[in-house]
């Protein structure tokens, strides 16, 4: 992870705002998307699904570590949303896009609770499964940053699938 100071600057409130915004869009995106075009591959091995799982399981991982450094226990320190079971295992248990936004949802709220139990100690520095960082940068990584990158790939995801539609209606209407 790296620093962003932009970042730094935002009240924690301003970072749940904008967190739940980015995640508003992911939402528009992927009912946009539709659950069978949400399971298809890119072609470069992912799918908005397996995507948005994945955030989740991020969402959760953090909401872990905030957990761990409130209890004054040992924060986890391996990446195991990025392990391509725990993911699978998210997308298993949100069978549909419903309970998958419900589910991120959820996730993104207990985030929040956490880090608003922690925010005298946000400029603690801990060791995270992202490395060592305050509990401020993992807190704008994953409720921010993440959430960003995956609300522009599914926005990316449905023009192209947009675009193709769109292409298929133009070949498939009769000549003038």
């Amino acid at each position: 992870m790296t620093q962003r100071d932009p970042f730094d600057s935002l009240a924690l409130t301003e970072l749940e705002e904008a967190s739940g915004e980015l995640h508003r869009r992911i939402g528009a995106a992927l009912r946009r998307i539709g659950e069978v075009q949400a399971e298809r591959d890119d072609g470069a091995g992912d799918n908005p699904r397996r995507r948005v799982a994945a955030l989740a399981a991020a969402i959760e991982l953090a909401g872990s570590t905030l957990a761990a450094v409130a209890a004054g226990g040992g924060a986890p320190d391996v990446r195991s949303d990025r392990h391509p079971a725990v993911v699978a295992a998210v997308m298993y248990a949100t069978p549909a896009i419903p309970a998958l936004l419900a589910r991120l949802d959820q996730d993104r709220r207990l985030l929040a609770s956490l880090a608003r139990s922690l925010e005298l100690r946000l400029a603690e520095a801990h060791v995270t499964p992202w490395g060592h960082e305050t509990l401020r940068q993992l807190l704008s990584e994953i409720a921010v940053a993440e959430p960003a990158r995956c609300a522009q790939a599914l926005e990316r995801r449905l023009a192209v699938l947009e675009a193709e539609a769109a292409a298929a209606r133009t070949a498939a209407a009769p000549e003038p």
